[in-house]
């Protein structure tokens, strides 16, 4: 129920599990916690990174599960995947580390339909016990058949004692009840009736009496208190706009902030936001702003401030709607009350800050000097009082999203001269940021035609068409839409790496447009649709023509790669079939470090991708790469996926038992990298003439490796299994038998299977003088 109580009842619970958590002292009790907020757009897979990093820095004894998954994403320059993140956390909660795994999620009503679902069904595949509060959901029973149920609700005694401490601060209205006990008893009863044991919809009834300063206006408020959510709201807002034209205008410059904005703002920069004349667009720094406890009470117990931290781990004041009850009213009923277009007055208003602060011109604020400008940049990220940060991230989010793009945002491109562009592109829309730290090599200066570009506002280029800037004598003359910025961007590679199709498809039809120009990391508009995950316009690209679909990129995320190994190593499967049915397309073109498209597909597990490029013909699966080291099958025993090692065997023939230059063999690699329920290794063990008994040059046998984690129990044994040589007492460099590597790692079943091998020496020291005794304790 909205308002009775589940984050208070979540607060209560998680604290009492903290107490039980502190009492254990071998720190075998995990207790991890997430909230779902309404203000914050996260994804399933942010959630489960954010439980993974409170795992590791409350309980750092997971970090061996965690380490070999980091190394390979960090040479690779990948992220984890949700599905890798899930398979961790399952891998852990059967690890035996922790007596009790407890999660708690609070608020799961106010995610996303989808993402409600995704996590029902991850929380509910985790061997673990977890504790979740919502309004009621059908989702709930379906997932959670034999979850247990509790209906949260405040009953009358509860919405009394909340009376009571409200009443407390509100002097006129405290002085009244206190002389007619009467009184008192009627509004108890009736808001304890009409708020049907909602905490929130009693406190906002009580807030529609704090202006009574006699038994008759009590009554009639009283009388007029409205039944439900939205009958509340819809009162509320009929007060609002009753106020005085300013102090309305004002509070509805903030409910239309604070509904529409697309990250939870500050107290500071939700004080600025409405100071800005919406008539002008003027910000006048020199002007005293309405305060925030104003702004609170003008909008009448609808906003609150709420403490939080900042993204520089540093305490900070939020400004949200007192439920997200509130939030999902004024999404679906803002507009009735105020039609104006919440987008255009929020673009103009960022659009106002922006050019008061230079960010058109960045030398007109002092020296062209990038190092200059960049500490001027990180400048405005550090000061919250400033209101930089919002507006440079949305202004053009909320300017593609007004009906018509706003005359300030036209007016601001127009005059963009040196815009300093400072982001992150990925498949949603462009988002730069305010770094607290940066340099000249992330800082590209652009002109207003790539502003246009990077942010897709096409109203610019109609501008430029109507005004004869595409016709065949300007261009000869002067092609604008060929210029670039300091880092040598073109305006088609920004649309292209932004995803604005309209934009790229207006740019690919102006004539003498170079296609194929590269930026200084040699990434060309091609390149950049495929990096950042734009399957309809590498689609587009395509179809016309001219692209080419086989260079390579230098120096970007980390290593060099072309179009088609991109894709491959980044599970693209649509782009990979689009660009392997491009006319020109070289299946086995490597980048600079000699790495295909095979190659890649095969480390990263990606099945579905292997078997496409497997089908393609002339591809090479046997060959090795530049540096003469991994072959196609090691790469796939890298990602530790069964399905891929098969792939791979089927489609060529391999030396099973072949090394790198480190000695490492493909059964090695299965086992280096663990990922839970993985099976290569398995399959790999299942091969005829397989060899046990390697040793990479830092002398870790086979054997090592499989001891080292949890649950290849199994897979030790079958090791032991197939060799009647196995020198079960080998050590590597560091002295470490397979006995001292399980029992460091905290690998139980596999230090019971090696105990019970004859001969095993369970008082063997390493190059440290410490036995396998000293490191399980």
């Amino acid at each position: 129920m909205p308002g009775a109580g589940k984050t208070v009842t979540s607060c209560i619970v998680i604290e009492h599990l903290q107490k039980f958590v502190k009492e254990s002292e071998s720190n075998d009790v995990c207790l991890l916690f997430a909230f779902c907020r309404y203000t914050e757009k996260l994804r399933v897979i942010d959630i489960l990174r954010a439980i993974l990093r409170q795992l590791l820095e409350r309980h750092p004894q997971v970090l061996p599960y965690l380490k070999p998954v980091y190394e390979r994403h960090e040479r690779e320059g990948t992220q984890p995947s949700e599905g890798e993140i899930v398979d961790l956390l399952k891998q852990i909660a059967t690890s035996g580390l922790f007596k009790k795994t407890f999660y708690m999620l609070d608020g799961l009503d106010e995610a996303a339909s989808d993402i409600q679902v995704d996590l029902l069904r991850i929380l509910s595949s985790l061997r673990v016990h977890f504790f979740i509060t919502s309004r009621p959901l059908d989702s709930l029973e379906d997932i959670l058949p034999d979850a247990r149920f509790l209906t949260i609700i405040a009953s009358d005694p509860d919405i009394a004692l909340l009376i009571d401490q409200k009443v407390d601060r509100m002097l006129a209205l405290r002085n009244l009840l206190a002389k007619n006990a009467t009184l008192k008893a009627e509004v108890v009863s009736i808001v304890s009736s009409k708020s049907s044991g909602m905490f929130l919809l009693a406190s906002l009834h009580l807030d529609m009496l704090k202006g009574c300063t006699n038994e008759r206006q009590v009554r009639k408020a009283l009388e007029g208190l409205p039944l439900g959510m939205d009958g509340m709201y819809d009162a509320t807002m009929e007060r609002i706009k009753a106020l005085p034209q300013h102090e309305a205008d004002l509070a509805k410059r903030a409910l239309i902030w604070v509904t529409y904005a697309q990250e939870p703002l500050t107290v500071e920069e939700l004080v600025l936001a409405v100071s800005v004349c919406p008539e002008t667009f003027q910000f006048d720094d020199k002007m005293e702003p309405t305060g925030i406890e104003s702004i609170l009470s003008l909008c009448c117990g609808l906003l609150q401030i709420e403490a939080s931290t900042s993204w520089l781990d540093e305490p900070i004041k939020l400004a949200r709607f007192v439920h997200y009850s509130v939030a999902e009213y004024m999404v679906e009923k803002l507009e009735v009350h105020y039609p104006d277009d919440p987008h255009d007055l929020i673009a103009s208003t960022c659009i106002a800050f922006l050019r008061h602060y230079g960010f058109h011109d960045v030398s007109s604020q002092g020296s062209f000097d990038e190092s200059e400008i960049c500490k001027r940049l990180e400048s405005f990220a550090r000061t919250r009082t400033l209101m930089t940060n919002y507006p440079y991230q949305y202004w053009g989010f909320h300017a593609t999203k007004a009906k018509l793009v706003p005359a300030p945002a036209l007016e601001f491109l127009s005059n963009c001269r040196q815009y300093p562009f400072l982001g992150r592109i990925t498949d949603s829309p462009i988002r730069p940021f305010l770094p607290p730290m940066c340099g000249p090599d992330s800082l590209e200066i652009l002109e207003s035609i790539h502003v246009a570009a990077l942010y897709g506002i096409r109203e610019y280029f109609d501008r430029l068409k109507s005004e004869g800037c595409t016709s065949t004598a300007k261009l000869q003359d002067d092609n604008i839409f060929n210029s670039r910025g300091s880092q040598g961007s073109t305006p088609l590679i920004l649309a292209s790496m932004a995803g604005w199709e309209d934009v790229v498809a207006f740019l690919m039809g102006v004539e003498g447009v170079d296609v194929n120009v590269a930026d200084r990391h040699g990434q060309t508009a091609m390149f950049a649709g495929v990096a950042h995950r734009r399957a309809g316009l590498v689609k587009a690209m395509l179809l016309r023509g001219d692209f080419d679909v086989n260079g390579a990129a230098t120096e970007l995320y980390g290593r060099s790669h072309t179009p088609l190994t991109l894709g491959s190593t980044t599970g693209q499967r649509d782009i990979v079939q689009l660009l392997l049915e491009a006319e020109g397309i070289d299946v086995n073109g490597a980048g600079l470090d000699g790495e295909t498209a095979v190659m890649l597909a095969a480390r990263g597990g990606h099945d579905d991708i292997l078997k496409m490029l497997l089908k393609t013909k002339g591809i090479d699966v046997i060959s090795l790469d530049e540096k003469g080291s991994l072959n196609s099958l090691m790469r796939a025993a890298c990602s530790a996926k069964s399905e891929a090692v098969a792939t791979v065997l089927k489609h060529g023939t391999f030396d099973i038992n072949a090394r790198d230059d480190s000695g490492t063999s493909a059964l090695a690699h299965s086992l280096r990298d663990y990922m839970y329920s993985s099976g290569a290794a398995e399959l790999l063990l299942r091969l005829p003439g397989i060899d046990v008994n390697s040793a990479d040059k830092d002398g870790t046998t086979i054997l090592m490796l499989a001891s080292r984690h949890q649950g290849y129990a199994s897979v030790v044994e079958t090791i032991l299994e197939l060799s009647s040589t196995l020198d079960i007492n080998a050590k590597d460099k560091q002295g470490l038998t397979a006995l001292a590597h399980a029992a460091k790692m905290g690998s139980k079943d596999a230090v019971k299977v090696l105990l019970g091998v004859e001969g095993v020496d369970y008082n063997c020291v390493d190059a440290k003088g410490r036995t396998p005794l000293m490191m399980a304790a």
